[in-house]
């Protein structure tokens, strides 16, 4: 089956002999550390070569060769087979795939050093300048015009990976840049025609990743992808998601720039390496692939039998899981991976054991640790270079470590979000100096307690380059992965996070803005302005109350004024939407449908619902408000068949949840709490009171700063849209309550005289590691008030807990603050910075 699959599947046989698929893999040391990186100037014209650093790849009559070693890897020649498609789909011609036995005048060279005799000898010739700046590093890629190559060939545009995948990048950066999306596939996006194609190279110029290993984590996958595939995709492999569709993962994954993954787990899937042409698959491509926080030594435990095997226990079955670990790793042994050590319980259930307590858990632990590495020692070769392997301390893991759990220093710490994009943890300043680094684990989407949204996307970019970026400032920079559940509709999420892994310190407190404006002038340049603005009110809203998190009690619980506005918002959304759609060029509504369209119709008719459902609670005309449900409601049903039978003439069907896929979308147990399911009687003694004034904390009267260390405004963060970030977030910026030089926001209010409270709506972040804290001073007339710390950042309650609970939901907490008696007229309120890692989105006040 699997030399079937791959003869139909793999798409460079079209233009190879089979016999040059015997490459073997090539050891290769390699360093990761930020260099200068050049890659702005390989420039795409549409005009012909006119400069001696420029290059005519090919036009509507013709194009020039592209030259591939038969000694490369075989995810180069699947790149070379992806180039030459994409630039068939542009200009309508393609290169044809040679050797350089085969020269022209004009030719395309890629190869991958040490693999590639052609690009070998370029480099022994000395006709590739910085090569320096690539050779020995990971995945790396240079650009260069040459003349005079080789014998027979006057030019050439030569592709120089440091290693497989920085080959394969090369490539496919070029087809990006002449408008091949990455997406093109997996959102229908269409490729816009050319004439012709010419790369400039004014100078040598090369790229490589800042994050080691980037990678998504296919999860939750029941109601969607799975779905989709059994019923439309991939009907003839049995077991949901299997290798058709890893396939199409793994070329957007090469697209993005993307190398690691965590493949689907659930009891619906198949384990992934229980299919062998999967592990082929991902080894021809050049994925790494690895296994989630609950599956370790690449061991997929959602289908094991105690009947046959034993309880799921170390302490009392330890011969049993080591036998499966130990087959694990004898067979996939030669292939490249990220080994996920420790141990959790069956599926994502805790540990089993022991039951009595932390110390035994630690030891237990480290003795799996010993046993996993012992069997890694034995029987997985290290032609990919040192064996990675990572160790996630997830829930009811993450006391286990601290309090003492040793972990092997060359093993990476992968810290974890509170499962609602705040980052649990960092490395303390002696976990930095562990050989094996830290990364990070991060939701876009979620499904458990207390609360799943797994229908859209609507973490805002803000909230990923604030969390993010604070894991590289503090040193997390070895493994980043997401949580992306069926891929879709995540799209827009998945292509920030591949933007901001490469190259985290390219991206400023402006992220959110600068990716929308990158990537809608990519996806759908004639609109950019009004989609910006419409993904930019999706976003606000979407941080306010996730449509999956949306209920009738949170609904009844706003204050008038809040409801009042919130439902002017949602109705404005849906309205910004229908008049958009109306402009995008009919052979680009699909993907706008799909990325853009569809969520924003779920967040403003959902959202209407809710607004709709409280007025009736508060006593509004019941049979009005009725009849806008009732019509929403509909619309939603709708949304759900247009995306599922009338996109892409029906590509996705099954793909979202809804009526067609047999889970009725009123029922979808795992999402909303409609309120037409609601049995209890609504609480309306829990309505907010009004606050008297509200100030976004971007709208400070004055601020001061320290050095580099400032207040800044993030737009697209918060409740507000432009939340207030203590920047850089840095271990050495700490102040003491009482230093006036720390940076300061001071807002002016008025007041008569009446005593007051005032407000301060936190993001929930957490400290930045165990030890520190996250606090503010507050002050009045420049008189110290009060020591404030966020309230539940101390990482001591989990999502469940009552500060944890409503501000994952909220996106904010708050602190309640007495004002001493002022007098009637103007005062000024003043928030210090104390700790790093505090974001500030409103401050609100109040009479007594």
């Amino acid at each position: 089956m699997l030399k079937s699959l791959l003869n139909t599947r793999i798409s460079y046989y079209r233009y190879y002999n089979r016999s040059i698929l015997k490459a073997t893999p090539l050891l290769l040391l390699v360093t990761l550390t930020t260099i200068s990186v050049s890659a702005q100037n390989l420039i795409v014209k549409t005009a012909l070569a006119s400069k001696s650093t420029d290059i005519t790849v090919a036009t509507a009559q013709k194009s020039i060769s592209l030259a591939i070693d038969n000694s490369d890897y075989q995810a180069v020649k699947l790149a070379a087979g992806f180039f030459a498609d994409d630039i068939k789909q542009v200009t309508g011609t393609s290169p044809a795939i040679t050797t350089l036995q085969h020269p022209a005048g004009e030719m395309i060279i890629a190869g991958t050093i040490g693999k590639s005799p052609a690009i070998d000898r370029l480099i022994a010739a000395h006709k590739i300048k910085d090569i320096n700046k690539i050779k020995g590093r990971w995945e790396a890629s240079l650009w260069q015009i040459v003349n005079n190559p080789a014998p027979g060939v006057k030019k050439a545009l030569i592709i120089v990976g440091s290693d497989r995948r920085g080959t394969v990048y090369g490539l496919l950066q070029i087809s990006r840049k002449i408008g091949v999306s990455p997406w093109h596939w997996w959102a229908d996006v269409p490729t816009a025609k050319r004439k012709t194609v010419t790369i400039s190279v004014p100078k040598p110029t090369w790229d490589e990743p800042a994050v080691k290993y980037r990678g998504i984590f296919i999860n939750d996958e029941d109601w969607g992808i799975n779905q989709w595939a059994r019923k439309n995709f991939e009907k003839d492999f049995a077991h949901g998601i299997g290798p058709k569709i890893y396939e199409k993962l793994f070329e957007l994954m090469l697209r993005l720039r993307l190398n690691y993954i965590w493949p689907a787990m659930h009891e619906v899937s198949k384990e992934f390496g229980d299919t062998p042409e999967n592990v082929a698959l991902a080894d021809h491509y050049g994925i790494v692939a690895g296994s989630s926080h609950c599956e370790p030594m690449l061991y997929n435990n959602v289908h094991w039998n105690e009947k046959l095997k034993g309880v799921w226990n170390y302490s009392t079955n330890p011969d049993s899981i080591y036998k499966y670990w130990k087959e694990t790793a004898k067979h996939r042994k030669d292939k490249e991976a990220v080994w996920t050590m420790g141990i959790r319980g069956i599926h994502d259930r805790g540990m089993e054991s022991p039951p009595s307590g932390i110390p035994e858990r630690i030891t237990l632990l480290e003795k799996v640790f010993k046993d996993q590495r012992d069997l890694i020692n034995q029987y997985v070769n290290k032609q990919w270079g040192p064996v990675a392997q990572c160790f996630v301390p997830y829930k009811e893991v993450l006391p286990v470590y601290d309090a003492g759990l040793k972990v092997p220093d060359d093993v990476t710490l992968i810290w974890v979000d509170d499962n609602f994009g705040y980052i649990r943890r960092l490395s303390n300043p002696t976990e930095r100096k562990r050989s094996g680094g830290s990364g990070l684990y991060w939701h876009l989407s979620y499904y458990g307690g207390p609360h799943s949204y797994t229908w859209i996307n609507s973490t805002a970019p803000a909230l990923m380059w604030e969390e993010f970026h604070k894991a590289w400032e503090n040193q997390a920079r070895t493994m980043w992965v997401i949580n992306v559940g069926d891929v879709k509709p995540m799209e827009l999420g998945i292509d920030y996070f591949s933007r901001l892994s490469w190259n985290p310190e390219s991206q400023k407190t402006d992220a959110q803005p600068q990716f929308l404006k990158a990537f809608l002038t990519e996806h759908f340049n004639e609109n950019v302005t009004t989609l910006n603005n419409l993904l930019t009110e999706f976003y606000r809203l979407g941080t306010v109350r996730k449509p999956e998190l949306m209920n009738r009690d949170w609904a009844i619980s706003l204050s008038d004024n809040e409801a009042v506005q919130l439902q002017a918002d949602y109705q404005r959304l849906l309205n910004l939407e229908t008049s958009v759609a109306k402009s995008v060029p009919l052979n680009k509504q699909d993907p706008y449908t799909e990325m853009i369209g569809f969520p924003a119709r779920i967040m403003a008719e959902t959202g209407l619902i809710f607004m709709h459902d409280r007025a009736i609670v508060y006593g509004a005309n019941q049979a009005a408000h009725q009849v806008e449900i009732d019509r929403l409601k509909a619309a939603l049903e709708s949304e759900v068949d247009n995306y599922n039978n009338k996109i892409a003439g029906g590509k996705w069907q099954y793909m979202m949840p809804g009526t067609v896929t047999g889970q009725n979308l009123l029922s979808w147990n795992s999402q909303v709490a409609w309120p037409w399911a609601e049995t209890r009687k609504p609480d309306t003694t829990k309505k907010a009171i009004q606050a008297d004034i509200i100030i976004n904390a971007s709208s400070a009267d004055e601020q001061t700063t320290a050095g580099t260390a400032k207040w800044s405004v993030i737009p697209g963060l918060g409740n507000s849209g432009q939340a207030m970030a203590l920047t850089p977030v840095n271990l050495n910026l700490l102040w003491k309550p009482g230093d006036v030089k720390a940076p300061t926001l001071n807002y002016n209010f008025k007041t008569d005289g009446n005593s007051a409270k005032v407000r301060i709506d936190f993001m929930p972040t957490f400290r930045i590691y165990p030890g520190m804290q996250l606090r503010v001073a507050i002050l009045v007339d420049n008189k110290f008030i009060s020591t404030t710390e966020v309230p539940g950042s101390n990482g001591k309650e989990d999502e469940n807990g009552p500060n944890r609970n409503q501000g994952i939901r909220n996106n904010y907490v708050s602190a309640l603050i007495d004002l001493p008696a002022l007098t009637t007229g103007t005062h000024k309120l003043s928030i210090r910075a104390i700790d790093p890692g505090v974001v500030i989105d409103k401050i609100s006040f109040y009479k007594n």
